[in-house]
């Protein structure tokens, strides 16, 4: 019998956009699904076999969820059955959040001026300790090299004469031999780990630190141009989007808290607010 009740309202409901009539379609103790209920989950555009299909799909599903329902409101405590309130409190949350959403979505600044961001990180700079060390550095490795020629590379890279460098750069396009350049960029001691075998680093002056690393028949040249060390203040340019999302941040909670204190001083003032003693 249900299906073809179904089948009727579906084709009814395809031939007219205008239907105020509601009945009842099902019915389980004392609750019942209507047509309106039926017609959000039905495809308009579908055929009426598809239509027909998709409402006898729904409402047995609907019925079976009933029977369940009115069994566990039976056999349930009623200390087990206190949900109204908590289902409230999330109703009220979801509500305020979505509003609070598109609050912020239409009036938040997202403009972050180089000086705030260089202000924040000058009083926060605590805030930003490195957890490894950092380094900017140039570095290149060579394998199997003649003593003679190896040692003769050695002196001229140790001895931070830029002449002395243009002669090993000259000899490493010669060789084939590529240079790794993060002189513009930080790199951490665990990334430079991947590439070099260091495990520590040591203590780098302002003109930096040349460093000759070997491990059986390769050879690593590290030009240390400056090093950061852990547990000291990171430089800007790593943590300044991290300090642009903390004031956006903190602007995103001051407007919300604004808007809560603006809306709450005029429901006072139209007295739409009010405490019975």
């Amino acid at each position: 019998m249900l299906a073809p009740v179904l089948g009727a309202f579906v084709l009814a409901a395809c031939g007219s956009d205008d239907d105020h009539d509601d009945p009842v379609i099902a019915r389980a103790f004392d609750q019942q699904l209507r047509w309106s209920d039926l017609r959000q989950v039905v495809p308009m555009v579908a055929t009426p076999e598809d239509s027909a299909a998709t409402a006898q799909a729904f409402v047995e599903s609907w019925l079976r969820q009933q029977v369940e329902l009115h069994q566990a409101e039976l056999n349930l405590a009623a200390s087990q059955k206190q949900f109204e309130a908590e289902l409230r409190d999330y109703r009220n949350s979801l509500l305020l959040t979505a509003y609070e959403e598109a609050l912020v979505y239409q009036r938040l600044d997202t403009a972050i001026s180089p000086d705030e961001v260089g202000a924040y990180y000058e009083a926060n700079t605590q805030d930003f300790d490195l957890q490894d060390d950092i380094l900017r550095a140039r570095w290149f490795r060579v394998d199997s090299l003649e003593k003679r020629v190896l040692k003769r590379m050695e002196d001229r890279f140790l001895s931070g004469k830029p002449e002395q460098m243009r002669d090993v750069e000259i000899q490493l396009a010669e060789l084939g031999v590529l240079i790794t350049d993060h002189s513009e960029r930080w790199t951490s001691l665990s990334e430079l780990s991947n590439q070099v075998p260091v495990e520590s680093l040591p203590p780098v002056g302002p003109d930096g630190k040349r460093l000759v690393v070997r491990k059986e028949s390769t050879v690593w040249f590290v030009d240390i141009l400056e090093l950061r060390p852990r547990s000291s203040p990171s430089p800007i340019e790593l943590v300044r989007q991290d300090i642009r999302t903390i004031l956006l941040n903190k602007r995103k909670l001051d407007l919300i808290k604004n808007m809560r204190e603006d809306l709450y001083r005029q429901a006072i003032a139209n007295k739409d607010v009010e405490v019975h003693e």
